[in-house]
Protein backbone atom coordinates (compact mmCIF):
# COMPACT_ATOMS: atom_id res chain seq x y z
CA UNK A 1 0.00 0.00 0.00
CA UNK A 2 1.62 3.21 -1.20
CA UNK A 3 -0.10 5.97 0.76
CA UNK A 4 1.88 8.73 -0.98
CA UNK A 5 0.73 7.54 -4.39
CA UNK A 6 -2.85 7.21 -3.13
CA UNK A 7 -2.74 10.76 -1.73
CA UNK A 8 -1.40 12.10 -5.04
CA UNK A 9 -4.11 10.25 -6.95
CA UNK A 10 -6.81 11.70 -4.69
CA UNK A 11 -5.47 15.23 -5.23
CA UNK A 12 -5.37 14.69 -9.00
CA UNK A 13 -8.90 13.30 -9.14
CA UNK A 14 -10.13 16.21 -7.06
CA UNK A 15 -8.37 18.68 -9.40
CA UNK A 16 -9.92 17.02 -12.47
CA UNK A 17 -13.39 17.08 -10.93
CA UNK A 18 -13.02 20.77 -10.04
CA UNK A 19 -12.11 21.54 -13.67
CA UNK A 20 -15.25 19.79 -14.95
CA UNK A 21 -17.78 21.32 -12.56
CA UNK A 22 -18.25 23.77 -9.72
CA UNK A 23 -17.48 21.99 -6.47
CA UNK A 24 -19.67 22.61 -3.43
CA UNK A 25 -18.00 24.01 -0.32
CA UNK A 26 -19.20 21.05 1.76
CA UNK A 27 -20.37 17.51 1.14
CA UNK A 28 -20.61 14.05 2.64
CA UNK A 29 -18.00 11.81 1.03
CA UNK A 30 -18.47 8.11 0.20
CA UNK A 31 -15.36 5.94 0.41
CA UNK A 32 -15.55 2.50 -1.23
CA UNK A 33 -13.51 -0.54 -0.18
CA UNK A 34 -13.25 -4.05 -1.62
CA UNK A 35 -12.17 -7.18 0.18
CA UNK A 36 -8.53 -8.13 -0.43
CA UNK A 37 -9.50 -11.80 -0.15
CA UNK A 38 -12.13 -14.11 1.35
CA UNK A 39 -10.81 -13.56 4.89
CA UNK A 40 -11.84 -9.88 5.04
CA UNK A 41 -13.83 -9.19 8.20
CA UNK A 42 -16.88 -7.24 7.05
CA UNK A 43 -18.43 -7.00 10.50
CA UNK A 44 -15.27 -5.81 12.24
CA UNK A 45 -14.58 -3.15 9.61
CA UNK A 46 -18.19 -1.98 9.80
CA UNK A 47 -18.06 -1.70 13.60
CA UNK A 48 -14.72 0.12 13.53
CA UNK A 49 -15.85 2.60 10.86
CA UNK A 50 -19.19 3.24 12.56
CA UNK A 51 -17.36 3.69 15.87
CA UNK A 52 -15.28 6.38 14.16
CA UNK A 53 -18.37 8.31 13.04
CA UNK A 54 -18.96 6.94 9.54
CA UNK A 55 -22.20 5.51 8.16
CA UNK A 56 -21.54 2.12 6.55
CA UNK A 57 -23.39 0.17 3.87
CA UNK A 58 -22.57 -3.09 2.10
CA UNK A 59 -23.25 -3.55 -1.60
CA UNK A 60 -23.57 -6.76 -3.55
CA UNK A 61 -22.00 -7.18 -6.98
CA UNK A 62 -24.11 -5.94 -9.88
CA UNK A 63 -23.22 -8.99 -11.95
CA UNK A 64 -21.25 -12.24 -11.73
CA UNK A 65 -17.94 -10.51 -12.45
CA UNK A 66 -18.47 -7.62 -10.08
CA UNK A 67 -17.18 -7.37 -6.54
CA UNK A 68 -19.05 -6.82 -3.32
CA UNK A 69 -17.90 -3.68 -1.61
CA UNK A 70 -18.39 -1.70 1.55
CA UNK A 71 -18.96 2.04 1.59
CA UNK A 72 -18.15 4.32 4.52
CA UNK A 73 -19.72 7.77 4.36
CA UNK A 74 -18.32 10.74 6.22
CA UNK A 75 -20.45 13.38 7.87
CA UNK A 76 -20.62 16.62 5.86
CA UNK A 77 -17.08 17.99 5.60
CA UNK A 78 -15.33 20.88 3.85
CA UNK A 79 -14.85 19.60 0.31
CA UNK A 80 -11.13 20.16 -0.14
CA UNK A 81 -8.43 17.73 -1.24
CA UNK A 82 -6.90 17.90 2.23
CA UNK A 83 -10.15 17.13 4.03
CA UNK A 84 -11.01 14.27 1.68
CA UNK A 85 -7.51 12.83 2.10
CA UNK A 86 -7.68 13.07 5.91
CA UNK A 87 -10.76 10.84 5.92
CA UNK A 88 -9.51 8.60 3.13
CA UNK A 89 -6.20 7.98 4.90
CA UNK A 90 -7.89 7.16 8.20
CA UNK A 91 -10.36 4.77 6.57
CA UNK A 92 -7.73 3.15 4.33
CA UNK A 93 -5.58 2.26 7.32
CA UNK A 94 -8.61 1.01 9.24
CA UNK A 95 -9.77 -1.01 6.23
CA UNK A 96 -6.35 -2.62 5.76
CA UNK A 97 -6.45 -3.99 9.30
CA UNK A 98 -9.68 -5.81 8.41
CA UNK A 99 -8.66 -7.08 4.97
CA UNK A 100 -9.99 -4.36 2.66
CA UNK A 101 -8.42 -2.13 0.01
CA UNK A 102 -9.60 1.30 -1.17
CA UNK A 103 -11.60 1.41 -4.38
CA UNK A 104 -12.51 5.06 -4.84
CA UNK A 105 -14.60 7.86 -3.43
CA UNK A 106 -17.42 10.16 -4.46
CA UNK A 107 -19.47 12.86 -2.78
CA UNK A 108 -22.98 14.13 -2.52
CA UNK A 109 -24.56 17.31 -1.23
CA UNK A 110 -27.80 17.56 0.68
Amino acid sequence: MDMNAQKAETAEIFRQMAQMEDMPAEAAVHFQFVADDHSADWDAFTQAAEGSGYAVEWYEADDEDGERYVEATSPVIALTPEAVWAHEEKLTLLAAIHGFAPDGWSFFTA
